[in-house]
């Protein structure tokens, strides 16, 4: 739910007979999400919502889409973004400030692919915190390419390709932080692998964020980050896979195996799994297993991740299987897996149980 030029979404939106957006918000009332992240949704860059948000609520998901229930969501949070926040030094090295390529977070405008949350339950607003400032070259043991960057580039260039953001949920009494982020893909990179690197990097803060990481120091100045007896729940599209793709795989290898996420859900037997992911024909070879798959190239690139000291249930990824009387929804009007249908990603969703 991204377009080139700010305003689009919104204009978008605005109608009630988009076939892609009735699409995706069926897939969201069939799968009845209570807490739910949405990636690359155009708002702006300051956050807050311009109407997009809205009008996809009122007109597609609390209006009954290809006979599916109605489903509201009174709680909503558009964070603010880095993608197309102009940086005040060249970052690409051609000698002239423009976007995309000198955002501090790829983008054609400020809001460009940034994402949102919609729950059920109520967000405690004045608890979020966010690492949305925080300079690449500050993490520690960062893997920054050397000499790709210039000194004054280096002195503004921030880690988050978005944001980072902790968003804390009041489940009846209970608060459950949602760890939300979307890393910058490790691809359309030259021989420094800036994009590899900085999602590497990218995906070391979620970890040194649940280790509660002394050096670290939120947008408003608080130290550390998360506590050791906090539940949580990492959500993202993390644009990297443990067993294919171009990234470095060490960081989402440490961050699935990590002893505070559940592996029963990162790498174990109720990792999210569809039927409709043995269908898919990716245009490389691939190691990984297709039932966990969330994305038509043959990735698994979008998690749902909950502390250890969280009970899930059950999990899966909505991808229909061919004799499936709802892949309409997710292909077009040959069958085929087309973006243009949907989305090139899919849905992931797992159940909690919670002690209320």
């Amino acid at each position: 739910m991204s377009a080139p030029a700010p305003g689009q979404i919104l204009e978008q939106t605005a109608s009630k007979s988009d076939t892609r957006l009735s699409k995706l918000a069926a897939i969201i009332q069939h799968t009845r999400p209570d807490v739910l992240m949405l990636c690359e949704f155009d708002h702006p860059g300051e956050g807050g919502d311009d109407g997009s948000l809205a009008n996809f609520c009122r007109h597609y998901l609390e209006s009954s889409q290809h006979q599916q229930q109605p489903i509201d969501y009174p709680y909503r949070y558009c964070p603010p973004t880095n993608t197309g926040l102009m940086s005040p030094y060249d970052l690409d090295g051609d000698g002239v400030l423009t976007l995309p390529g000198d955002g501090l977070g790829f983008g054609e405008h400020h809001g460009h692919f940034g994402f949102v949350l919609l729950s059920r339950f109520p967000i405690e607003e004045v608890a979020i915190r966010s690492w949305q400032e925080m300079l690449w070259r500050d993490l520690l043991d960062n893997v920054m390419p050397d000499n790709y960057y210039s000194e004054q580039a280096e002195q503004v260039l921030r880690l988050s390709s978005k944001n980072h953001v902790v968003v804390p949920v009041n489940v009846a009494g209970q608060r459950i932080n949602l760890l939300c982020c979307h890393p910058t893909p490790p691809v359309f990179d030259g021989s420094e692998k800036r994009n590899a690197r900085r999602n590497h990097d990218e995906l070391k803060l979620v970890a040194d964020i649940i280790d509660n990481a002394d050096y670290l120091r939120d947008d408003r100045g608080a130290l550390g980050g998360l506590e050791k007896t906090d539940q949580f729940v990492v959500l993202g599209d993390l644009n990297a896979d443990m067993a294919d793709g171009d990234g470095i795989k060490s960081a989402i290898r440490n961050l699935l195996l990590h002893p505070r996420i559940n592996r029963l859900v990162s790498a174990g037997k109720k990792a999210p799994k569809s039927v409709g992911g043995r269908f898919a024909i990716p245009w490389q070879q691939r190691k990984g297993r297709p039932i966990e798959w969330t994305h038509i190239s043959g990735l698994r690139l979008d998690y749902v991740l909950p502390s250890s000291n969280l009970k899930a249930l059950q999990s899966g990824v909505f991808w229909p299987d061919k004799k499936d009387p709802m892949r309409y929804l997710i292909s077009d009007e040959r069958g085929r897996d087309r973006p243009q249908a949907g989305s090139d990603h899919r849905l992931v969703w797992v159940d909690i149980a919670l002690n209320t």
